[in-house]
């Protein structure tokens, strides 16, 4: 993240001591390049969706073996003998593990079956299936994940299990995660807000104080989780806007949830989908109504020290007026607190400077450009890199910059 914040800073630098773009087609070729730099910065710390990583197939065997469904033992080679091909003792572990890698679905109605289902299995299969459905040439994932129905068995067993009563499931957040692309696919909102209204109600109660504030990061998290898979598997964006502040409303009218509680609950899930806006609003089709909702809503769930951050955010990523007035107020204030006010989410604050000097540049106003890259040299210097030169290296930098930004308040 700061190498990219790095890189960013190093590039609008250097095209401050040129000329300001002389004629459209060159200004449009700096805020392409200026869009593609801040759309880096927010991808690598929001990115979109579930991980799509590859593995290998060796890492991908050995980290099934490390699963409790097939004991604590593993091979420490994966040689055939070590994982058990060819013997009689390992035989049925191998040919589970092909089961369970090979037909995810039916591996856990079997496990289900025979009363052997645990989160351990559930996540399994859940990550086997994903993987299966990323790698088919056939179909796009959202139909893939539709139709395998993996999102309605989970949510059948939870039931019948008992765990659905118990609500201990919603602690494990790689689970959560992991089954809402499945009930998005299948259109499974219900049980959804029912986990959400029932583990809020839970988080209130005497007998969980100690731990309140790790479970509520918990639901948190869950949220913010059906919201990544709407923007991705889903709706889009905009559904998950609506979805988002729906949910606010919900909880806000429940009288055994407090607001305090509420607000901490959609602070992650708001954060998501503000980078998420930021990053892809443009292409996303958000509309000028969801947009101006959601602005409102900053207010109500964000953190005090970011909701003028967060709606000048709004501003800069309008998708067909974007403003810096609000952007501006707000690098006034930090300038003026001597970065006091930025405490706490320095990197936020230097992409949405970078943001409003893209913003200001791409409309003309090059004096207020170069005023917030002063700006973001002085309060910033360890986020954008200039504080790991050597002095003499830094010095050097910052008089060249310096007399770049003089050429420009001169023109």
């Amino acid at each position: 993240m700061r190498k990219s914040l790095t890189l960013s800073w190093r590039f609008l630098t250097s095209k401050l001591h040129k000329p300001l773009p002389l004629n459209r087609r060159e200004a449009q070729q700096l805020l392409n390049r200026l869009n593609e730099s801040f759309n880096r910065n927010l991808d690598s710390q929001h990115p979109q969706g579930l991980g799509h990583s590859e593995h290998s197939p060796d890492h991908h065997i050995q980290s099934l073996l490390k699963s409790p469904l097939f004991g604590n033992k593993r091979p420490q080679h994966n040689s055939p003998s070590a994982l058990g091909i060819g013997s009689n003792e390992h035989g049925p572990l191998v040919r589970d593990l092909v089961f369970a890698v090979e037909q995810p679905v039916r591996f856990l109605k079997q496990q289900i079956a025979d009363g052997k289902a645990n989160l351990d299995t559930a996540n399994l299969a859940l990550d086997n299936q994903m993987k299966k459905i990323l790698a088919s040439p056939t179909l796009n994932p959202k139909e893939n994940l539709k139709i395998s129905e993996m999102g309605s068995l989970i949510v059948n067993w939870l039931w019948s299990s008992g765990q659905y009563e118990r609500m201990e499931f919603i602690k494990d957040r790689t689970f959560t995660t992991r089954l809402m692309p499945f009930l998005v696919a299948e259109g499974q909102y219900k049980p959804v807000w029912e986990w959400l209204q029932r583990s809020c109600s839970t988080v209130c109660q005497p007998s969980v104080k100690e731990a309140r504030l790790s479970f509520q990061k918990d639901i948190g998290m869950m949220l913010k989780a059906l919201l990544q898979s709407e923007f991705t598997y889903g709706s889009g964006l905009e559904s998950a806007m609506q979805l988002f502040m729906t949910s606010y409303k919900s909880l806000t009218l429940s009288s055994h949830v407090s607001i305090a509680i509420t607000q901490r609950i959609h602070t992650f899930a708001g954060a998501y989908l503000m980078w998420s806006y930021a990053s892809h609003g443009a292409s996303a089709g958000v509309n000028d109504h969801t947009i101006k909702d959601f602005e409102q809503s900053v207010g109500q769930w964000a953190p005090r020290n970011m909701v003028a951050p967060y709606r000048a955010l709004i501003d800069l990523c309008h998708p067909w007026t974007p403003k810096a007035s609000r952007a501006l107020q707000w690098i006034s204030m930090i300038e003026s607190s001597n970065g006091q006010l930025a405490k706490g989410n320095r990197q936020a604050n230097v992409q949405i400077g970078l943001k409003t000097v893209e913003v200001l540049l791409a409309q003309g106003s090059t004096k207020d450009a170069a005023h917030v890259m002063k700006v973001i040299q002085t309060t910033f210097a360890s986020e954008i890199g200039l504080d790991r030169r050597s002095p003499d290296s830094r010095e050097g930098q910052e008089e060249s910059t310096l007399r770049s930004l003089d050429m420009l308040l001169a023109t």
